[in-house]
C-alpha cells in the first residue's frame, strides 16, 4: 500500500493506492474522508488498483484559501499516478465530482458508479440548503465539536446516519463525521463547479454507469438518482433496501457485490 501526498500549486492532496489491475478511484462525499471507504478497499483491491483520496478541505488534504475545482485536483492526481482509463466511484458530493469529471474528460473515464450522488446545477430544496448553511455558521459561532454534535442530533440529517439497529455501521459513520477535519472547514463558495452545469449535460455521458440509491435516503436524493438514470443512456439503477445515504457502509457486502458484478459485465 502507498500513502502519500500530491503537492499542487496552491495545496496538497492525500491519497492511498492499493492492489493491482485496472484503476478505480473512490471519491468520498461531504462530512467524510477517504476512510469512509474502509469496507470496500480490501474487496476491490483483490481485483483492481484502488486509489482513494481526500478532497481538498477534507481529511488529510489541505484547507483551501482560494478558489479551486475538484475536477482539476482529480485530473492532477490521475496524471501524477500515470493512469489512463479509470473507473470512478463517487458518494454524494463525490458522485457530483465524478459526473463533472466524466463530462470534462470523457476520454479518461471508463465507467461511473454513483452512490446517492449529487448533480451540480440541480437546486437543493430550500430547507436542505438552510440546514447546510446552519452547519457552516454553527462552526463559526460554537466551534467544530459543538457544531458536529448539533449536526448529528438534528432530525433533518438522520437520513445520513445508519439507524441505531445497525450499531457497527452507525459507529463507523459517526467516527468519520466527528473528525473536525471533515466538517465545514472552508466556505463552499471556494469550490468551483464545472460550467455549463452537469444537470443540463447528462445526456452527453455515453459510458456505462451504475446508480445506487437507498430507500431510506432523503426523497430529494432518491429523485436525483432517478433523474440520472433517465438521462444517462447506458445506466442501470439499483435501490438498496433498509439503508440511508451511505449504503456502502450499511450493507457493504451487498454494495461490493453490486459493484463487482457491474464491472465484470462492463
Amino acid at each position: 500500500m502507498i500513502r502519500n501526498y500530491l503537492d499542487l500549486e496552491d495545496g496538497r492532496l492525500f491519497y492511498e493506492v492499493s492492489g493491482k489491475g485496472d484503476p478505480i478511484l473512490l471519491i468520498h462525499g461531504n462530512f467524510n474522508d477517504h476512510q469512509i471507504w474502509n469496507e470496500q478497499v480490501d474487496t476491490f483491491s483483490a481485483h483492481y488498483k484502488i486509489i482513494r483520496y481526500d478532497l481538498r478541505g477534507y481529511g488529510l488534504s489541505s484547507t483551501p484559501n482560494s478558489s479551486f475545482a475538484n475536477v482539476d485536483d482529480l485530473k492532477a492526481l490521475i496524471e501524477h499516478l500515470k493512469l489512463h482509463k479509470v473507473t470512478l466511484i463517487g458518494s454524494s458530493l463525490g458522485g457530483g465530482v465524478a459526473i463533472d469529471f466524466a463530462l470534462t474528460y470523457p476520454h479518461l473515464v471508463q465507467a461511473l458508479i454513483l452512490a446517492s450522488p449529487s448533480i451540480n446545477g440541480k437546486l437543493y430544496p430550500i430547507n436542505m440548503t438552510w440546514q447546510g448553511i446552519k452547519n457552516y455558521f454553527n462552526v463559526r459561532l460554537n466551534g467544530h465539536q459543538k457544531a458536529i454534535e448539533a449536526f448529528i442530533t438534528n432530525h433533518f440529517w438522520q437520513y445520513f446516519f445508519p439507524s441505531e439497529r445497525k450499531e457497527e455501521a452507525r459507529k463507523k459513520v459517526l467516527d468519520n463525521v466527528r473528525k473536525t477535519s471533515n466538517f465545514c472547514r472552508f466556505s463552499p463558495n471556494l469550490s468551483a463547479a464545472v460550467k455549463p452545469y452537469a444537470i443540463s449535460r447528462l445526456r452527453e455521458i455515453n459510458i456505462p454507469a451504475l446508480i445506487i440509491t437507498s430507500d431510506q435516503d432523503h426523497p430529494y436524493n432518491i429523485k436525483t438518482a432517478e433523474n440520472l438514470h433517465k438521462s444517462i443512456e447506458l445506466s442501470s439503477k439499483v435501490m438498496m433496501q433498509n439503508c440511508g445515504h451511505l449504503p456502502f457502509i450499511e450493507e457493504p457486502h451487498e454494495f461490493n457485490q453490486l459493484v463487482l458484478d457491474f464491472l465484470s459485465n462492463t
